[in-house]
């Protein structure tokens, strides 16, 4: 589960309830709706799933979602378990076990209730890891099936899905020289290109370079501090992996998001000190979920529902993400020392 931003929530759901009007009594009979978030994640020890239940009531339907027993069932009602198919037999199956997680600390999100700061959610861990690749550990089979099985025994229903994952691919540019890691990105307007080959199962990419600093307020205080520059999104042709692709980039454009998101402090010192790719992939269920959930510029609002959840409503999908750990050049550090010159002087040559 991503840690930024997708965190898996019932936001969907929610938003379209509190859109009824609550002067006019237009709640139907009482029915059990089951809700389930889970994107699966490999790189990941433990995996999580958000079973809920929906619920449409009198008043404002916000409100009702900060109260744990709106939205949560009973755990005791709730038997959940995921099995891992190869060539259509099980070889593991990881019992899904309820915890309560601390709930996002955000006083403007619907969801943020200082009484009671927690979320429940379910969360499994597979037997032993699959593999390790450099520095990651790999703990779900890539060419295993994920099926996700739900008994509400309250309501006496099975829900079920089931997801593929998407595999490991190559990143071709910029190089990359584990003995010496280093990247060059300078305040020019030349291009800077990132290329890689399609991932097998892969649809959508979401391509980023996270920059690291150091900044030191004081004599031992120092602390490590980032920001994101978001490249872009980008689909694949097909999901049979291979594929050519690639993202590029102005440099100047680079420092200009520099100069904009670290915020001007003279009264610290920073040192320009690694750079991350991250190339973060999806599969096409997932992708068909954004997409149908994307912002719409018509002025008919009626969406159409998108779901793989049998007997529920939801998404059980998965992520992979790839990443790449850079130092910064001596030449780079430098141009960034030089462009925050005329703004704060913040930055410096250790």
């Amino acid at each position: 589960m991503m840690k930024s931003g997708w965190i898996l929530v019932i936001a969907l759901i929610i938003t379209g309830l509190s859109a009824c009007e609550t002067d006019l009594d237009v709640n139907a009979d009482w029915k059990d709706i089951t809700i389930v978030y889970s994107i699966l994640d490999p790189a990941q020890k433990i995996q999580y799933v958000r079973i809920n239940k929906a619920f449409l009531g009198e008043g404002n339907a916000l409100e009702y979602a900060q109260i744990p027993d709106s939205i949560n069932y009973d755990t005791s009602y709730i038997k959940a378990r995921i099995d891992e198919y190869r060539n259509g037999t099980v070889v593991q199956s990881m019992k899904l076990k309820p915890i309560w997680l601390p709930r996002e600390n955000d006083p403007t999100s619907p969801f943020y209730n200082p009484d009671f700061p927690y979320i429940l959610v379910y969360a499994a861990q597979p037997q032993n890891y699959f593999k390790v690749s450099g520095n990651d550990t790999i703990w779900l089979n890539p060419d295993s099936e994920y099926h996700l099985e739900i008994f509400n025994l309250h309501s006496g229903e099975t829900i079920k899905s089931s997801t593929i994952l998407v595999k490991d691919f190559n990143i071709t540019r910029p190089l990359y020289n584990p003995s010496k890691p280093y990247l060059k990105i300078l305040n020019n307007d030349g291009q800077n290109t990132i290329k890689w080959r399609a991932a097998v199962n892969g649809r959508r990419y979401q391509v980023i370079y996270r920059f690291y600093y150091k900044e030191t307020s004081s004599p031992g205080d120092t602390v490590i501090k980032t920001v994101d520059y978001q490249l872009g999104i980008l689909k694949s042709q097909f999901t049979s992996g291979n594929e050519d692709m690639d993202i590029s980039f102005l440099g100047n454009s680079f420092y200009k998001f520099l100069g904009t998101s670290i915020p001007a402090n003279s009264n610290v010192k920073r040192i320009a000190y690694q750079i991350e790719l991250i190339i973060a992939v999806i599969p096409e269920e997932f992708n068909i979920y954004l997409e149908v959930n994307e912002p719409s510029s018509s002025i008919v609002q009626d969406r159409p529902e998108y779901t793989n959840i049998e007997n529920g409503y939801g998404l059980f999908s998965s992520r992979y993400v790839k990443s790449r750990l850079y130092f910064i050049d001596s030449e780079m550090a430098a141009a960034i020392k030089a462009y925050f010159n005329s703004i704060d002087g913040s930055f410096i040559i250790p």
